[in-house]
This record gives structure tokens, sequence and C-alpha cells, in this order.
């Protein structure tokens, strides 16, 4: 399925030619009153923000065909004719009697923007944009670019479970400060080093995909460490690590052959002759993605690193993801209402 060209172009406003300038002034001098003006330029940008989905975009929602029903789970669909309105495709489920179109129970449920925004939304995003400027740039109002990051959240919450390293895979840890409830020493001072004032990271590559997993504050244990890299690499496999102590129960009850590369003595090394470049080269991206939503709260830490790990993952162009994350959303079948988001955004700063 290619997304229709029509949804990636770039739709941004022209300034008004001499022509409409003269037009312009003809209302004026024709009696017509700045309010009257006023209210039909906010109903044009009402009727461009809201406009009626075109031909391609309709046809793109409509090959996007619904699994089972939204309602009562009931594989029993059947085609129902079109939406008068929209054009989009009605269907009807057997199981439960009720109607619904290929995005009822989505993301996308009454939406009122069309795809093409979410598009370049998303664009923004996989380019490593903030949240903020992502959705200036859209055109958009940033308390809707937070909400629609919320959405994309829910989207990529399970998105690493199936992820499995197998043959040869890089582990190893990063770490970001904690903003909030530092530990201080009794005399005031911060502890240096790898302490509980530190979020790590559990990370793993094959050199392709990767997967990360936030793990509490601190260096993790050797349990933590089985669990975290135990669900993502199989067994038998071959693994290249900096020799960390938590890794030894790891490699033993996953029969892995082990390597170690001491960082120490690759300190000075060029990142091509490191061996443990395939897993720094994801840092170092990880890195600079997370200094672009330097705001972002460490609670959310798992979101942001699930929407990484997409966008890494996921092979091909910008536009290519975005027509991969839609097609995801659609399949998902989850809702999130913006009274609700913003109910529980007020409930968390309380």
């Amino acid at each position: 399925m290619v997304v229709p060209p029509i949804l990636l172009r770039d739709s941004r406003t022209t300034t008004m030619n001499n022509k409409q300038l003269s037009a312009l002034k003809g209302d004026f001098s024709d009696g017509l009153h700045s309010s009257e003006l006023m209210v039909s330029t906010i109903s044009e940008w009402y009727d461009a923000k809201h406009r009626r989905p075109c031909a391609d975009e309709v046809s793109f929602i409509n090959s996007l065909a619904p699994k089972d029903c939204p309602y009562c789970g009931s594989g029993s669909l059947i085609k129902k004719g079109f939406q008068r309105k929209t054009g989009l495709r009605v269907w009807l489920c057997k199981g439960c009697g009720r109607r619904l179109s290929p995005l009822t129970g989505t993301i996308f449920d009454s939406r009122k923007i069309p795809f093409s925004e979410w598009i370049e939304y998303l664009i923004h995003l996989f380019e490593f944009h903030s949240t903020k400027t992502a959705a200036m740039d859209n055109r958009n109002s940033v308390s809707t670019g937070f909400y629609w990051l919320e959405k994309v959240f829910l989207v990529l919450k399970d998105y690493q479970n199936d992820i499995r390293l197998s043959g040869k895979a890089w582990i190893d840890e990063a770490y970001v400060p904690v903003w909030k409830s530092k530990r201080e020493k009794r005399d005031g001072r911060e502890y240096r080093g790898l302490s509980r004032n530190q979020c790590c990271i559990c990370s793993g590559t094959d050199g392709e995909k990767c997967f990360l997993q936030a793990c509490g504050k601190g260096k993790p244990g050797s349990g933590k460490a089985l669990n975290v890299y135990g669900d993502h690499i199989e067994e038998f496999s071959a693994v290249i690590h900096d020799g960390e102590l938590a890794h030894h129960e790891l490699i033993e009850k996953k029969s892995l052959k082990s390597t170690v590369c001491k960082p120490s003595r690759y300190k000075k090394a060029k990142d091509k002759d490191n061996p443990m470049e395939p897993i720094n080269k994801v840092h170092r991206a990880l890195k600079r993605y997370l200094r672009s939503h330097g705001g972002y709260s460490r609670q959310e830490l798992q979101n942001w690193l699930n929407l990484f790990v997409f966008i890494w993952n996921e092979g091909g162009k910008r536009e290519k993801k975005a027509q991969t994350f839609i097609e995801m959303a659609v399949k998902k079948r989850v809702i999130l209402r913006y009274r609700d988001w913003k109910n529980k955004k007020n409930s968390d700063k309380d």
C-alpha cells in the first residue's frame, strides 16, 4: 500500500496577490464592516483546517480494512455501503449489529484534522524535532502536539515486546540524569558516578534493529539484567559487552557466548575500530534524540524509548515510517479522548 502523494504534500498558505488586495479594498468600499470580514476570515481558516477528506485520503482510509469489531471483538464483519458525508466505508458487525468505519475505536476516531497533517507531524517527530516545534510547524496548538504525542505513545506501548536478537548482539547500559527527588549526601553534595541520581537504560542491538528498556535508577543488578536482556536475546547467541558483573548471570542462564571488550582499551580508538561501535552508535543517536526533547518527564522515559526504537528499527524513508505507524494505529484499537487526556494531565500536576 502506498500513501497517496496528496497526503504528503506541503500545504503552506500563500500571501495575497494584488488582485486579492484590490478585491479586499472593494469589500470595504462596498460598506462591508471589518467585523464581518474577520468572521469571514475565521470561517475560511476553519474550513481549511477541518475540510472534508479528499478522494485520495478516503481511498487510503478505506484500504485499511478492520480485522475485528471494536465493540464486541467479533471478526464477523461485512461491508455495508459508505458514509454519505465523508465517503468512508461502513462495516456491519454480525456479532453485535453495530456499524463502524475503518477508524472506529482507534486514535483517529472522531478526527477533524486531515491525515496529511498527521503525516507531517509524524515526520517531524522522526526528524527529532521537539514536540512544540512539531506542533507549531504543523500549524496546530502546542497542546494539540502533546495530545497527539500521547496517542503515539499509546500505539507504540507494546512495540518492543516481540523484538528478539539472535546470532550476534551487542549489549550495554546508558544513563540519563534524574531531574527531581535527587539523593544527596549528608553534607548536601550530590552523589557522583552511576548513583541513584541516574536513570538506567538497558540496550541491545544486532547491528540493525535495537531494543531499549528503562530499568530503574543506578546500575542494574544481575536479576534485573537477566529479566531485561533475557526477554530480547535468544539462547546460544553471541554477545559482545563491556564485562559488567550484572551480565554474568544472563550469559550463564541463556547459554550465551561471551566476548568482553573493556572500554579502557578502546578509549582513544576511532569509532570504526571499536568492537562496541554498533551499540555506541545507538547511544549517540539516543542522546541526540533525548536532547531534542529536553523537557520530557522521566516517568514517561519508556514511552520515549519506544518511539526511538520505532524510528530506529523501521526501515525506509520518513514517509514510509509514517505509513507504517498509521497502519499500526488502525489495528491497535485504543482511544484517547482529549478531555480524558486533559484530566489525566491535570491530576498528574496535583
